[in-house]
């Protein structure tokens, strides 16, 4: 019963997200089946052969070799994430057009599929940037799409991915990932509010500081990583 609540909790989130998408049971069933069957992959290893892989996972041989078949695309982070990435260190402004360093130079640096105007104007929309006459002016480091919008979507799914993992990880291995909170209750808004002005302000110096640090090391080793931190409060009456 403990596992079942635990399991019903961690799946909340994902049901809530589904009825807001106007999505029911059946429409995740899929997608269930796909994570039962890469967990069981990582675990026993790709080159296992169907029959293997269905026994592991409670599966359906045909389940399996249909799901195999069927191997989404590796997705990369968006071009505006990467632009904000590369956005020169101490550049509080950029020329809109022109030979590097401009804003212009950069979105081509960054994607040779996407226009610089429509990169422009999606960093703008996300209140990342700001055109001011010739100039592009740096507003934050980060890239937060539309609500609802395909890209803020995968980022909510990679971003919950890793955090899960880490914390799942730690409980059934030991692993070592850093997986921290605090946490009280009896609070009204107006402090809730200041606690969280005070959150965000000191996270975000921490991220800007990983990611200068890793702006200055060279690349090429096999291993990602993601770094991040959580704030949520409800109303428990």
């Amino acid at each position: 019963m403990i596992l079942d609540d635990l399991l019903t909790r961690l799946l909340m989130p994902v049901a809530r997200l589904a009825i807001g998408r106007g999505l029911g049971v059946r429409d995740l069933s899929d997608p269930l089946k796909r994570a039962f069957l890469a967990v069981a992959e990582q675990q026993e290893g790709a080159r296992q052969t169907d029959s293997r892989l269905a026994l592991v996972t409670g599966l359906q041989r045909r389940d399996v070799v249909r799901l195999r078949d069927a191997r989404p695309a590796e997705r990369l982070p968006s071009a505006p994430a990467r632009l904000l990435t590369d956005w020169p260190e101490g550049a509080a402004t950029l020329p809109r057009i022109g030979p590097a360093p401009s804003f212009e130079a950069l979105a081509r640096a960054t994607s040779q599929d996407i226009h610089p105007r429509t990169l422009l104007d999606l960093l703008v929309a996300a209140g990342s940037v700001a055109a001011e006459g010739d100039d592009v002016r740096l507003v934050r480091r980060a890239y937060v799409p539309g609500g609802g919008s395909p890209e803020q979507l995968e980022y909510l799914a990679a971003n919950l991915h890793d955090h899960g993992t880490a914390a799942v990880s730690n409980v059934l291995s030991g692993a070592e990932f850093f997986d921290r909170a605090a946490h009280y209750t009896g609070f009204h808004a107006d402090q809730v509010e200041d606690l969280r002005a005070l959150f965000e302000r000191r996270q975000m110096e921490v991220l800007r500081e990983i990611a200068q640090a890793a702006s200055a090391m060279e690349g090429g080793g096999p291993l990602r990583a993601r770094f991040g931190g959580y704030a949520y409060w409800e109303d428990t009456e």
